[in-house]
């Protein structure tokens, strides 16, 4: 039961939008007077605690790409920085932005195979996109701590919006539940970002997550690694189409509220088999197969996570 104030506490994007109304401000500011009033501490500390959160985000970036050597799987390790000398090329696919984006997603999640420190959002399956898309609005909008604290807030409304009513975990609702919601996060987070309006935030992230539905959690032999560093590269760049889409005004049809609860439904109906168990998917595929499944312990990781 949440203990912040009933004028700010929300369970839905329909009541946090009333709210950013009300108070003529953005999703991020709601987000934060509404924990400044459920654990009693001033703004200003909880703008410096966030802050520090994004450092860590940024130093597992760099962490990751700075990893040339195989995980103890042999299923990651190196990709992030393949990727960030590519975007460094005389002319990437797409330019530099996209390839660097992907290498930032990916650089988290090799560092969490080999046992980094790194922030999970939400999970640790999840932890490179939201770092990754914030971390490209540095490299080329020159996104400053301050922003970025505010940009996290963001993502924080969005999460309380979607885990008010629906799991993180992959072993409960599937991938849609972990890279699903991380997306969305981040999307609101780079419209905030961008100036958009909190109405733009929540299209943005519904855009993000309608477009992850069904996607299952099917880790070969039980490691955050194969596909989950690829998707938190895939799924950052991701997030950026779903923000350009409603900074472009293009609203999303079904509203986040609907979208969330379609992904709840989705995970329930969901085979256990395709929910983070290795049973199937990937996971059963003759390569899959030749790495032992991992005991499942009910932990995203077992990395370090802050």
């Amino acid at each position: 039961m949440s203990t912040a104030s009933p004028d700010l506490d929300y369970d839905s994007a329909a009541r946090l939008l009333e709210l950013c109304s009300a108070h003529g401000c953005s999703v991020a500011e709601i987000a934060l007077r509404r924990e400044a009033a459920q654990t009693g501490k001033d703004e200003a500390s909880l703008l410096a605690r966030m802050k520090d959160h994004y450092t860590v985000m940024r130093e597992a970036v760099r962490g990751g790409l700075a990893i040339r050597a195989a995980s103890p799987s042999g299923l990651s390790g190196g990709d992030a920085a393949r990727l960030h000398a590519y975007a460094a090329g005389a002319s990437p696919l797409l330019g530099p932005a996209l390839a660097r984006t992907a290498a930032y997603g990916f650089a988290v999640l090799e560092l969490n195979a080999q046992f980094g420190r790194i922030v999970a959002t939400p999970t640790a399956g999840s932890a490179g996109i939201v770092p990754a898309c914030l971390m490209t609005l540095e490299d080329t909008r020159a996104l400053d701590a301050d922003r970025a604290a505010r940009a996290l807030f963001t993502a924080a409304g969005i999460g309380l919006v979607i885990g008010r009513r629906a799991p993180f975990a992959g072993a409960q609702g599937g991938c849609q539940a972990e890279v699903g919601s991380a997306s969305a996060m981040a999307a609101a987070a780079i419209v905030e970002a961008e100036g958009g309006t909190p109405a733009q935030a929540c299209d943005a992230a519904a855009f993000a997550l309608m477009n992850t539905l069904g996607m299952v959690c099917d880790p070969i032999g039980g490691y955050v690694e194969v596909p989950c560093v690829s998707r938190n590269g895939m799924f950052a760049v991701h997030s950026f189409l779903a923000a350009t889409m409603a900074l472009a005004g293009t609203r999303c049809v079904v509203p986040l509220d609907d979208v969330v609860i379609a992904m709840r439904d989705i995970g329930r109906r969901m085979p256990r088999a395709l929910k983070e168990t290795a049973g199937g998917g990937l996971a059963t595929t003759p390569t899959g197969l030749r790495y032992p499944p991992q005991p499942v312990t009910g932990k995203p990781s077992a990395a370090k996570q802050q």
